[in-house]
């Protein structure tokens, strides 16, 4: 496994950080040294310095060994910040959630006892709905938060910070329920469920254990801590959560893409299909990249084992196969364009205030709106509507597949013994509901406000409802691909023993393993298996 921060200047993996670092500041913070890792343990280091990449968390949640650290120039950044607000407090600077109220409190005084302020703030927020998000979101949710305070721009207490760190690195995961977030001022409820775990309080789940929080953190050797009301707003106010479901979305549609790809190659091969609608000269005169490359991937798959095309056939196919190029490559590049976005947003600062500080000692906090998440909103749009045309499209090439007119006289849905046999019957039922699910959870959320909040939140972004949608409909499409790839190995298997006429070519080797049939059986758990690998790679 290669998990591969980016820093500017230095190899991606990198040995234990000093846990105490001299600053210029006028005193000194003191954090707590975390464990050293083991030597085969990849370290994601986390900082001003450092770029995290949808990769890198996805590759992070899904290894057990993986640690988190902050770079030395986070705890530089973070110092500065911490005594930075410190000082303005000091000299009396009004500061949201410090010296204030939150939300449309802000009118209003804060507690005279900040531990109050905090404890207040993530109490109201404990709301929420529905069954818990997955434990690969909820981590992904952390480490970016963590990346997001090591920037240093957040004002938060060492033990806070330090806090999130011990979470990460113990896989102790609160249960976040998946609704409540309208995407404004941050996730505030799904993010306070982080803030109740560090404080010992609601559910936790550790290593795949579900255990309350109090035993969750006894369990990892972790002690509970107390919230100010900075450290409690800094926890909460940010994108965090919605920029987890928006990262692991990205890199699964882009894998998912390169599925359809390579299955529309292997369709052509297997069909015989004519080679000019992949012509390189073709697409090159068009010129977008993202079809350029689509039409290259197909092309390389179809001519995997040499020749395939079959000059009987029609001079031009049906579009889901002849244009698939032109689909999956504007899928392709919808997908990039929204990577970017998704890679600034989990990089940058999307606190509220921020606490800025410059390089000869000047310091400011700075009050607005960075939690905005209209950022990822869009880009999951763009993504939920590339998955569902990649989807319809495979599904189309479906409808190929079990059609005896198109295949060259193949068995009516790749029955054996049409009849006594159905064949891919149920599987095809089964991938026009998933396109009816994707079309009914198809649509942009992004415009989709609804004020909230005492009419302070007048418009959000519903990026999180637009991320959860997206990810969500990359399952649905694994589906929509594992059946299209089922349909292809029943096909060739009905070739190789003289059920169907046509040219018997080797099935395709990145396909994960299915057993065609002959009588009839349950479908159900073959479709689920291969939608999970192709989902996950």
């Amino acid at each position: 496994m290669s998990i591969a921060p980016t820093p500017s200047n230095a190899d991606p993996f990198f040995e234990h950080a000093q846990a105490r670092v001299s600053t210029s500041c006028d005193q000194p913070i003191d954090w707590i040294s975390p464990a050293a890792p083991s030597a085969a343990a990849k370290v994601v280091r986390l900082g001003p310095d450092f770029h995290l990449s949808p990769e890198i968390i996805e590759e992070f949640v899904r290894s057990d060994a993986a640690r988190v650290e902050f770079s030395a120039e986070a705890y530089l950044a973070m110092d500065r910040s911490r005594l930075a607000l410190e000082r303005a407090r000091e000299q009396g600077t009004e500061i949201y959630g410090l010296t204030t109220g939150f939300g449309p409190h802000v009118r209003f005084p804060a507690a005279a006892c900040a531990d109050e302020q905090g404890a207040g703030l993530i109490a109201h927020l404990g709301a929420g709905f529905g069954p818990p998000a997955r434990e690969s979101v909820v981590l992904a949710t952390m480490l970016i938060r963590a990346q997001t305070i090591a920037k240093g721009m957040s004002g938060i207490a060492p033990a806070a910070a330090q806090g999130l760190l011990a979470l990460l690195n113990a896989r102790v995961t609160p249960c976040i329920p998946e609704v409540g977030s309208v995407g404004a001022s941050g996730d505030l409820i799904p993010l306070s469920f982080i803030a109740r775990l560090l404080m010992g309080e609601g559910e936790a789940t550790c290593r795949g254990t579900t255990l309350s929080a109090k035993v969750a953190l006894e369990t990892a050797g972790l002690q509970p801590l107390k919230l100010s009301g900075r450290d409690a707003l800094a926890l909460v106010n940010g994108t965090s959560f919605m920029s987890a479901y928006a990262a692991l979305a990205v890199v699964r549609a882009q894998r998912l893409i390169e599925v359809a790809e390579q299955m529309t190659g292997w369709l052509y091969r297997v069909l015989g299909c004519r080679s000019q609608a992949l012509d390189p000269r073709l697409h090159a005169a068009r010129g977008h990249s993202g079809q350029i490359s689509s039409a290259a991937a197909i092309r390389r798959e179809a001519a995997r084992f040499g020749e395939w095309e079959d000059t009987s056939r029609p001079l031009q196919e049906v579009y889901s196969l002849r244009c698939a190029p032109q689909f999956f490559g504007a899928c392709r590049d919808q997908i990039s364009h929204a990577r970017a976005l998704i890679s600034q947003e989990i990089n940058g600062v999307n606190d509220n205030p921020l606490v800025w500080t410059g390089p000869d000692g000047e310091a400011a906090v700075i009050h607005g709106g960075n939690f905005q998440g209209q950022q990822i909103a869009f880009a999951c749009d763009v993504i939920n509507s590339a998955v569902v045309q990649a989807a319809v499209v495979a599904e189309r090439q479906l409808d190929v597949m079990v059609n005896p007119d198109l295949t060259g006289g193949a068995p009516l849905l790749l029955a054996w013994q049409p009849g006594a046999t159905s064949g891919m019957a149920g599987a095809q039922i089964t991938a026009t509901a998933l396109i009816a699910e994707m079309r009914h959870h198809g649509g942009p959320v992004a415009t989709s406000s609804i004020p909230t909040n005492g009419r302070n939140q007048d418009v959000v972004s519903m990026g999180t409802l637009a991320a959860r949608a997206a990810l969500e409909q990359s399952d649905r499409l694994g589906a929509v691909l594992a059946i299209l790839g089922m349909a292809a190995d029943q096909l060739t298997y009905l070739r190789e023993h003289g059920k169907a006429q046509g040219k018997i070519t080797p099935r395709a080797a990145w396909m994960p393993e299915f057993k065609p049939f002959r009588s009839d059986r349950p479908l159900h758990a073959d479709i689920r298996r291969i939608a999970q690998e192709f989902c996950e790679g």
